[in-house]
C-alpha cells in the first residue's frame, strides 16, 4: 500500500517536485543529477540546468552580527520541507497537521572557553519516526546570551507566522502548522518571556504572589494568589514581573495555560512551590 499510495499522491505533482523527491530519497550524487537534468532538458522537458536550482538550495547562509554575537538563520521552510519529503510525512501524519515543538536554550561551546551558542530548534511532535529529532533553524554564537530578544527571535517568528498562515505542501498534500509547545529551562524561559527570573520576588510564572526568601532559596508558599493569564501577560498587567516586551506574544500560543492550549511545556514550567 505504501508505494501505491505514494504514486497516487504524486500523479498530479509537477516533474520538478518528483525529481526533488527522487533525489532526496535515493541520495544520488550532484554530478549524476546534473547529467540527468541536461538529458531531460535536451528532450524538451521544462527542468532547470543545475541541481542547486532544482533543490532551491541557498547558495549561502548569511552570518549577521546582532547584539550579543553572530547569528545564522537557516530558515524554517528550507530545513523542514526536505525532511518531511524524505520521510513521507504525507503517508504517516494522517491528520495533515504538523504539531511543532520549539526549543531555545544556551549551551557552552567548551569548558575552556566562554563562547556559547543559542540554537533555535524545532521538532515534529506528532510524527513518531521524527519525534526525537531536532531541526536547527537559527544559531547565535557569542560570549553572552543575546542582548536583544527581539533581534534574536525575529527571523524565527517571521518564519513560524508564515508557515502558520500559509501551511506547506508535502508530496502533493497540504499541511497546516500548529505550535504545540515551547520548551526551555527556567533561565531561558525568563529570557524569552522578558520577565523576572525564577529567583526574583515576583518571578513566579503561574501567579502574582510575592516570593519569600527561605533557607537560601526563593519560595512561593501561598495558595490563594491571583493566577496569571494569557491576557494579563500580553497586557503586562503585573509591572513587577515584566521587564519589557516579549516577541513571543506575536505567536498564536497561550503563554500561561499550557494544559489546554498551546504554549510553554507544562512539564518545564517553574513550579509555584519551593525551588
Amino acid at each position: 500500500m505504501g508505494p501505491m499510495l505514494e504514486v497516487d499522491v504524486q500523479k498530479n505533482v509537477c516533474i520538478t517536485d518528483k525529481l526533488r523527491l527522487l533525489i532526496i530519497k535515493h541520495k544520488v550524487s550532484h554530478n549524476f543529477c546534473n547529467s540527468l537534468l541536461q538529458l531531460l532538458k535536451s528532450e524538451g522537458l521544462d527542468v532547470p540546468k543545475d541541481i542547486r536550482t532544482l533543490m532551491k538550495t541557498p547558495k549561502v547562509h548569511d552570518i549577521v552580527d546582532i547584539s550579543g554575537g553572530s547569528y545564522i538563520h537557516l530558515g524554517l521552510r528550507n530545513m523542514l520541507l526536505p525532511i518531511l519529503i524524505k520521510n513521507n510525512a504525507q503517508i504517516y501524519i494522517k491528520s495533515h497537521v504538523l504539531e511543532i515543538g520549539l526549543n531555545i536554550d544556551g549551551l557552552p561551546v567548551s569548558k575552556s572557553s566562554k563562547s556559547q551558542i543559542w540554537p533555535a530548534l524545532i521538532s515534529i511532535l506528532n510524527f513518531k519516526e521524527l519525534k526525537e529529532n531536532v531541526i536547527p533553524i537559527g544559531i547565535l554564537n557569542g560570549f553572552q546570551k543575546p542582548l536583544s530578544i527581539e533581534e534574536f527571535l525575529n527571523p524565527l517568528i517571521i518564519d513560524l507566522l508564515e508557515l502558520i498562515d500559509n501551511g506547506l505542501t508535502v508530496n502533493g498534500l497540504f499541511f497546516t502548522v500548529n505550535i504545540s509547545n515551547v520548551s526551555c529551562d527556567s533561565p531561558a524561559k525568563a529570557f524569552l518571556l522578558n520577565v523576572k527570573g525564577h529567583n526574583a520576588y515576583f518571578g513566579c510564572t503561574l501567579c502574582i504572589e510575592e516570593g519569600t526568601y527561605l533557607e537560601h532559596r526563593m519560595t512561593y508558599p501561598g495558595l490563594d494568589a491571583m493566577l496569571r493569564t494569557d491576557e494579563s501577560f500580553r497586557s503586562k498587567k503585573d509591572e513587577d514581573y515584566h521587564k519589557g516586551n516579549s516577541p513571543l506574544v506575536r505567536l498564536p500560543i497561550n503563554i500561561i495555560n499550557t494544559r489546554r492550549l498551546p504554549g510553554f511545556d507544562a512539564l518545564r514550567l517553574q513550579p509555584r512551590t519551593s525551588r
